[in-house]
């Protein structure tokens, strides 16, 4: 859109546990940790699951916190370097308002998994 600057000329907004949202795929108890200096365009966060009730496929997601894009972004998601089931990817759908992760497994209680992601137009 003519006008219109991209979110890449700034940083992104940093971003806390409460910005994401845990389906119950993840057990029912079950944690998010973001790590220092992520924000809603780029970061990574450790998903414990906790409890009862995992599920296969559960989802994370993050709603951008500056607002939505002018147009839908593309998304790069990875495994961090440490975790449980680290060959277990996630996948990436992203909207202009929102990045929804999707691990593509069946976490286990008591396990840790990271991801790392990044969000561009």
């Amino acid at each position: 859109m003519p006008g219109t600057r991209s979110k890449l000329d700034s940083p992104g907004v940093p971003v806390a546990a409460a910005d994401f949202a845990l389906s119950a795929g993840f057990g029912t108890t079950a944690s998010l940790t973001v790590t220092a200096g992520s924000t809603d365009q780029r970061g990574q966060i450790v998903i414990t699951s906790a409890g009862t009730g995992q599920g296969a496929n559960p989802t994370c997601i993050l709603t951008f916190r500056d607002g939505q894009w002018s147009r839908t972004p593309f998304a790069v998601v990875c495994r961090g370097g440490t975790g449980s089931q680290p060959t277990v990817p996630f996948n990436a759908d992203v909207t202009a308002a929102a990045l929804t992760l999707t691990f593509q497994g069946t976490p286990v209680a008591a396990q840790t998994y990271t991801v790392n992601w990044f969000v561009a137009d």
